[in-house]
């Protein structure tokens, strides 16, 4: 702020712009995208042609105004501002095509408006100065898709997310590294500007991957077996059974005793388009035919068009077992996809059956369909209205929808059949859920107390390998682990790796992970909960045990940090898990880290995610120095990849006179609340910090509470080092074992299941190597 005048504007922006504005899902986010579009505009910061700048701008007057009316005299748009430099006729123009959007609402105009912004060539595009090796000027766009190269504002290049395999940059040289070992270098003009460049691409990279992930749910193996067994003995075979399936279900009022005539039908309000729009539409289907979109004057009638980036199934005759393609002349490629889709909303037809219809099951139970049933529960709240459960997860968390908690004493926890922790939520009173943030769930729950009935109708599906017992009055189901026992235990690598695929493959390791103890039963953390220690700790309910916590030499011996030793046959692992550094503990970190003698700290977390400070910068800027109590910190380097920085510090005594080299190997790739879609970067990354490790040394490890990602490093790392030598691996006795020196190591489900898969993706690629002459 040196050298500015006062006074100073904070403008509140959006800086990542999707592709299709139609799949924002809030109204005010809508508005915020429009608001944003119309000042980029308007200040000259998005080129637009003239003839779409009179269309956008008729919109944001429908937006503004309303509908005309006889009062508006010609000029009344004569104090509005569209353009940086626009004129009468540009005005005029407006004033003209104003008229024709009457009727529309002010949301419905700024839908409009979107869609005809993001035809533009630079909408969502943003812009870094740059040169090429010849010192020719460039542009280097950011955008949804990739990354562009302008030249005289002309694209000349493009590089699709998908081809860029590394992202990187070394004092004023930004380096796109693509598939088949091409680099495309670029030459900001500073070297303050590159680190941006670069910390831009990362960020882009990042969301943009992420949405993609989160809007293209994945269906395993042994859910289609389940959704494929319900259908054959509930539906039967052949016939038409839905027709779309998008959001909130309605049944078509003629419902007779089969359903395999019957189908879903969603009414949905679509974005109206006025005419003379430009054309954005995309070819809908409907019955098997090609349709347009309609105009507005259609949509007065017709109400079950889907807006644009919606996920919309269609009707799809074909028998259960059936391999065909699509109808109406679809793409074969095209007709998997439908295949795939249709044959999970015929399950979801069976489940609002019996959720709407309030059908009550056999009295005896058939035998269950094995891991993944699916289960209808059905739930009155008490006289507070409360049900009793908790869930977690949710499209927003990147994690599956499941139940967190369930109280004893509560209506969820003695309705029948009974609620359990780790059932995953399938539909919530016919409501597909899949594609809902954490939030929009726990609303749906609530509204049901408002109902008529009052009822919460829940479809689950359940984990784990079940017993099941007929009674007089129901059925009781009873859990029997098959988690390998010490009898079970293989004696060979190969074999525990069969037994791993095989408890990914039915779900049944997940369930005994979600079984483990969270906590080691009997251990204290008295002294993390003493009144002068719990402003240490970021987090309340994340404590190291007072058996294994580290101890600092210092009257002041506090730090929220534990010991951590892996111990295999062949080899012994000293590590410290801590917390990331808070503003007042950042002395106690590097005394922690001067103590245990460390030389490579790993840092699995950025400062900042999803607006929420997850760790304190601990370190200087590269040339600088920091002092921390009697310590001194310089850093030397900083060197920038895709996934992680490496920064070189040297770290000095200044009473003792004694100083050391640290490398700080920070990992950014991994999203929060989440894990990687894919695991190469993160192995990569855990094999750097296998190469730098020296002989015996301790590593420091933290991310934010210095258990999640933490947990899933050092298991990692662990499974590596008994692969290598060849040795049974066994996950979760890992993770039994780190929660035994600090709790809730490995946070979430998710989290171990990401790591078993990249443990057996490195033994099938060791294999495929060493089969390999």
């Amino acid at each position: 702020m040196k050298g500015l005048v006062a006074p100073f504007y904070l403008n509140f922006r959006v800086r990542f712009f999707i592709s299709d504005p139609n799949s924002l899902q809030h109204e005010q986010t809508r508005h915020l995208y429009f608001l944003q579009i119309s000042s980029d505009i308007r200040e000259g910061r998005l080129q637009c042609p003239l003839s779409a700048a009179v269309v956008l701008a008729s919109y944001a007057v429908q937006s503004e105004l309303g509908d005309h009316s006889q009062s508006c005299l010609p000029g009344y748009l004569s104090k509005s501002h569209f353009l940086p430099e626009q004129d009468d006729d540009f005005l005029s123009k407006v004033e003209d095509l104003h008229p024709q959007h009457k009727g529309l609402k002010q949301s419905e105009a700024e839908l409009c408006f979107l869609n005809t912004a993001r035809t533009l060539e630079l909408y969502g595009v943003e812009l870094h100065a740059a040169m090429d090796s010849t010192s020719v000027p460039l542009l280097v766009g950011l955008a949804s898709s990739g990354v562009a190269v302008f030249c005289n504002m002309i694209c000349s290049s493009f590089f699709p997310w998908g081809n860029i395999i590394k992202i990187s940059f070394k004092r004023k040289r930004f380096l796109v590294h693509l598939k088949r070992k091409h680099v495309s270098p670029f030459l900001p003009d500073i070297m303050d500007a590159c680190k941006n460049l670069w910390r831009s691409s990362v960020d882009h990279h990042s969301f943009f991957s992420s949405s993609r992930s989160s809007r293209s749910p994945k269906h395993n193996y042994s859910s289609r077996q389940a959704y494929s067994k319900l259908i054959t003995q509930h539906l039967g075979r052949g016939g038409p059974v839905c027709q779309r399936v998008v959001g909130g279900m309605v049944w078509n009022p003629v419902l007779q005793r089969s359903l395999s005539s019957e189908y879903l039908e969603t009414k949905s309000l679509p974005s109206r388009s006025p005419p003379n729009t430009p054309n954005w539409r995309s070819p809908r289907v409907r019955h098997g035919i090609s349709k347009p979109r309609p105009s507005s004057v259609e949509l007065t009638n017709e109400l079950e068009d889907m807006t644009e980036g919606e996920d919309v199934f269609y009707t799809y005759r074909v028998s259960v077992g059936s391999s065909r393609g699509s109808e109406g002349g679809e793409s074969p490629q095209r007709g998997c996809v439908y295949e795939c889709e249709c044959l999970s909303m015929l399950c979801v037809c069976v489940c609002v059956f019996l959720c709407v219809f309030h059908l009550s099951p056999c009295v005896c139970p058939q035998p269950p369909l094995g891991d993944g049933d699916l289960l209808l529960v059905r739930i009155a709240p008490d006289h507070e209205g409360r049900f009793g459960f908790n869930v977690k997860g949710g499209v927003d968390q990147k994690m599956p929808l499941a139940i967190s908690h369930v109280k004893p004493e509560s209506p969820a926890g003695r309705c029948e059949p009974q609620l359990l922790e780790g059932d995953l939520l399938v539909l919530i009173n016919g409501r597909d859920i899949s594609e809902h943030t954490h939030d929009q769930v726990v609303m749906f729950i609530k509204a049901s107390r408002e109902s008529h009935s009052r009822e919460l109708a829940l479809l689950i599906r359940r984990k784990g390998v079940w017993g099941w017992v007929c009674e007089r009055k129901g059925y009781i189901k009873q859990l029997f682990p098959s988690s390998p026992g010490q009898a079970e235990r293989a004696s060979t690598l190969e074999d525990s790796m069969r037994q791993l695929e095989r408890g990914l493959q039915s779900g049944t390791l997940s369930f005994h992970f979600e079984n483990l103890y969270r906590r080691k039963p009997g251990l204290l953390l008295g002294c993390s909960r003493l009144p002068e220690n719990m402003e240490k700790n970021r987090y309340k309910d994340v404590l190291p045990y007072d058996v294994s916590r580290v101890v600092l030499q210092d009257q002041e011996d506090y730090i929220n940090a534990s010991h951590i030793t892996v111990r295999a046959p062949a080899f012994t692992e000293n590590l410290v898990s801590a917390q990331g550094p808070l503003p007042h503990t950042c002395t106690h970190f590097w005394q922690c880290v001067w103590e245990q003698q460390t030389h490579t700290i790993i840092m699995l977390t950025t400062l900042t995610e999803r607006g929420r400070t997850k760790c304190h910068q601990y370190w200087p800027h590269p040339a600088e120095v920091k002092e921390y109590g009697c310590l001194r910190v310089s850093c030397h380097s900083e060197e920038c990849t895709l996934a992680y920085v490496t920064r070189c510090f040297t770290l000095t005594h200044t009473q003792r006179g004694e100083e050391r080299a640290v490398t700080h190997l920070q990992y950014v790739a991994w999203p929060d609340h989440g894990v990687p879609d894919d695991p190469s970067d993160f192995l990569q990354f855990v094999n750097c910090v296998r190469d730098r490790r020296k002989g015996q040394e301790t590593l420091m490890v933290h991310c934010s509470a210095g258990i999640g990602r933490t947990g899933v490093l050092i298991t990692m790392e662990t499974a590596l080092a008994l692969l290598e030598e060849g040795r049974p691996l066994y996950p979760l006795d890992v993770v039994r074992a780190l929660r035994d020196q600090r709790a809730m190591m490995v946070q979430t489900t998710c989290q171990f299941q990401f790591v078993c898969e990249a443990i057996l993706r490195v033994y099938k690629e060791r294999q495929k190597r060493s089969s390999t002459p």
